[in-house]
């Protein structure tokens, strides 16, 4: 009868061990050779040849010693098509853009990783993409560097207190995030905010720390960040009707708007209106946007709006008195 070990090639014997070590905290070489059924020395090969290709795991001498395995897990390898990685790869390169992410340096790392194991044709071929395609977003630089710390508190839904920067006032809350989500350039954070009783919105880039809470965790109503921007659209505070005429020229140039684009209503005879609701608090938000499309869009409506084009008017106008 043949031993676990023998007929098992030693790439198949890696995989498992692998497998096994992720399963546990704590090992030693004699169970791993017992199981495997392979020689000790067999087996104090393969750690060090799975060390070599970076399996999380440290040894310890004396009563109690063995093999302990660090946090994080590895996986095992997953077997890809050259056109596939070639995918992964250009996925990776989206987010090259991005002043800041989630475990960057995780990401940087696993990038070089994949390009490593192309061929030389495919890397000639990556090469020769990197020029024709981009990625393109706005380059930004405030640098946001507590994201994970974000992310880790609105996965396990804990309460975590941030010193954070408004202007020229630095204070402390106490929030619950929701989950983070980026726009142009930005990374924002919703959360519940344990002062204020109710759901505020934080930029990541002005929280300068971050720490452990002290407050119990609260039951949100949504099992994710999209849900809470479905809603928030929804059920903005202090609604206003925007209403905005465009031109043919203005349907082209706020299409390319993403914050304009979904409200855009052309009409059987290829006329055109921006129909939205939007907060009173960013009426100048929306406003600077039509700014941009000049002649070819004319505001109807809020009269907040329109005082606020006026004076951008005004104020050109008396530059050149």
């Amino acid at each position: 009868m043949k031993k676990k070990g023998e007929g098992m090639s030693k790439s198949a014997r890696l995989i498992e061990m692998m497998l096994y070590i992720n399963e546990r905290t704590k090992f030693t070489a004699t169970e791993l050779s017992d199981h495997f059924q392979v020689s000790y020395r067999t087996i104090l090969r393969d750690l060090e040849e799975l060390s070599t290709l970076g399996v999380p795991f440290y040894s310890e001498v004396g009563h109690g010693g063995g093999y302990y395995r660090i946090s994080e897990q590895m996986l095992p390898p997953l077997f890809l098509k050259e056109t596939e990685a070639v995918a992964l790869y250009f996925s990776f390169q989206s987010l090259a853009y991005f002043p800041t992410l989630p475990f960057k340096t995780e990401t940087d790392y696993a990038l070089k990783k994949l390009k490593q194991h192309f061929s030389k044709e495919a890397r000639e071929t990556i090469e020769k993409m990197s020029g024709r395609i981009v990625f393109w977003s706005p380059s930004r630089h405030h640098q946001a560097n507590y994201l994970e710390e974000l992310l880790h508190a609105s996965t396990n839904r804990v309460p975590i207190r941030i010193t954070y920067q408004k202007e020229d006032t630095q204070m402390e809350r106490e929030i619950q995030p929701i989950g983070l989500y980026s726009s142009y350039g930005f990374w924002y954070c919703p959360a519940y905010c344990f002062e204020r009783k109710t759901i505020r919105l934080f930029r990541a880039d002005r929280i300068t720390a971050v720490k452990k809470g002290q407050e119990k965790a609260v039951a949100l109503p949504y099992e994710s960040v999209l849900d809470w921007l479905h809603q928030a659209e929804e059920e903005c505070e202090h609604p206003l009707s925007f209403i905005v005429d465009l031109t043919r020229t203005g349907v082209r140039k706020a299409q390319s708007m993403m914050d304009l684009e979904r409200f855009i209503h052309v009409g059987a005879n290829g006329e055109a209106q921006l129909q939205a609701t939007v907060p009173l608090k960013e009426v100048r938000y929306f406003t600077e946007m039509i700014w941009n499309l000049g002649s070819e869009a004319t505001i109807k409506e809020p009269q907040e709006a329109i005082d606020f084009i006026q004076e951008k008017l005004q104020k050109i106008w008396s530059n050149y008195q």
